[in-house]
């Protein structure tokens, strides 16, 4: 008597079936296309959009989330295990001399250029920072005077040298200075980012790591891609733009500081974030300054300059970028553009 195989056809099928299945999604974890991510790290937004597969946009998303963590464990002022709380921890204990890694070093030279540029732009301004309360909320308010005269005597970039001294690098203060690099960090961030990007070998990407955004190569649409900088007044007058502009990039970074994002109100005043290390006070000279540079870093610094400066920052030909756009408390905006950038 022969026996029959009536299961043996839909076993066949069924094993075919699943390696179809197992083969699309192979095939589209290793199909490029353009895809967006949004990671949300420190704090702080950051929507990545490239043009790669499913299975190296994770492993890029590995990478750029310990790539993070790990600067913010250098210059994060807040995390107290980070490298640059130790030291103005140690700073205002009295030390002066305190030895630094090669990389923090590399970050305080790019402070030190620009506090020399303009001294509103100082990188010891972290006492004003705290004494208004930036970055804990519920300790924001207005410092009398005489607090901020305080705080003023140990501000002061030339009282910082660094020396090396056999393969070390420390830090010689003169006074107890304590330091942030929230004028130009994220920028330093991004310049990280856009390394491991090239390393795995992604040409065309866009980072908006908040609000500061970088783009490198071409859209979906294989053109520049575009992007916007906001109109911080477009909800306070009828008629107005929702963009103060549209620029078209291609491998540059678009920084913005504006008084907008971080501020408190107190008797009817709204106080920003974006100290003048000179005064002590807010700056009022802009409502917002945006600068167009091949470098995230340099971009960053230069537009918290701008702001502190207003349009006073076009006079000075020691600032290098593409293009800078400032908007003044009159609502008006001047753009300059260095066609030899």
């Amino acid at each position: 008597m022969k026996k029959k195989n009536y299961a043996l056809i839909p076993i066949i099928a069924i094993a075919f079936i699943i390696i179809i299945s197992i083969y699309k999604k192979t095939k589209e974890s290793t199909e490029e296309n353009y895809i967006r991510k949004t990671i949300i790290i420190s704090d702080t937004i950051l929507n990545i959009t490239a043009q790669t597969s499913e299975k190296k946009m994770n492993n890029l998303t590995d990478l750029i989330t310990n790539e993070i963590n790990r600067i913010d464990n250098i210059i994060n002022p807040y995390n107290q295990k980070s490298e640059i709380a130790i030291v103005n921890k140690k700073s205002l204990e009295g030390i002066k001399e305190i030895e630094i890694s090669k990389e923090l070093s590399r970050i305080f030279e790019t402070g030190l250029k620009y506090s020399r540029l303009n001294p509103s732009f100082d990188i010891t301004v972290r006492g004003l920072i705290e004494l208004w309360g930036f970055g804990i909320k519920e300790n924001q308010t207005v410092p009398t005077a005489k607090e901020i005269g305080e705080a003023l005597e140990n501000i002061d970039y030339s009282k910082l040298n660094i020396i090396t001294n056999e393969d070390k690098i420390f830090l010689k203060l003169k006074k107890n200075l304590t330091f942030d690099f929230g004028a130009y960090g994220k920028g330093y961030i991004i310049t990280k980012l856009i390394e491991i990007f090239k390393s795995e070998n992604i040409e065309n990407f866009l980072i908006d790591y908040g609000g500061d955004t970088y783009a490198n190569g071409v859209n979906r649409k294989g053109e520049a891609w575009v992007i916007a900088i906001r109109n911080p007044i477009e909800n306070l007058e009828e008629n107005s733009e929702k963009f103060l502009a549209l620029i078209k990039s291609t491998n540059y970074a678009i920084v913005t500081s504006g008084d907008y994002e971080r501020y408190f109100t107190e008797n009817g005043t709204n106080y920003h974030h974006i100290i003048d290390a000179k005064t002590g006070y807010p700056s009022y000279n802009s409502i917002s300054a945006t600068i167009v540079h091949t470098n995230s870093e340099e971009a960053d610094a230069l537009s918290t300059i701008a702001f502190l400066m207003g349009t006073n920052f076009f006079t000075n030909e020691n600032f290098k970028y593409k293009e800078a756009y400032i908007l003044t408390p009159e609502n008006e905006l001047f753009i300059v553009t260095n066609n030899d950038f």
